[in-house]
């Protein structure tokens, strides 16, 4: 029965080697990992924009038009608020009496 505890404690020798070299190989393939996705992010960024940051953030400052009136709706008359009439003289703005 010696035989099998000195063989279970080799064993566990063994694997504690191996869990620190698979521990070992898994950060540094993970780190080179990470080190080409940032390298190839920077590169496609730089092809992905030709003419420069000037340019590109240039084209993006115009204004947009403001949005027409749905249809069907006609603005107010002038001199009247808000399109109501209360029954004064038409235009006059003045509610009636």
């Amino acid at each position: 029965m010696d035989d099998d505890s000195s063989n279970d404690s080799g064993q566990a020798a063994n694997d504690g080697r191996d869990n620190k070299r698979a521990f070992r190989w898994g950060t540094i393939v993970a780190a080179v990992v990470a080190v080409v996705a940032l390298g190839y992010n920077m590169v496609s960024n730089e092809r992905a924009s030709p003419l420069g940051r000037d340019a590109a953030s240039t084209t993006q400052s115009h204004k947009v038009p403001a949005p027409a009136a749905p249809a069907g709706t006609e603005a107010p008359a002038p001199g009247t608020a808000g399109g109501q009439t209360g029954g004064g003289a038409a235009g006059s703005g003045q509610p009636g009496k």
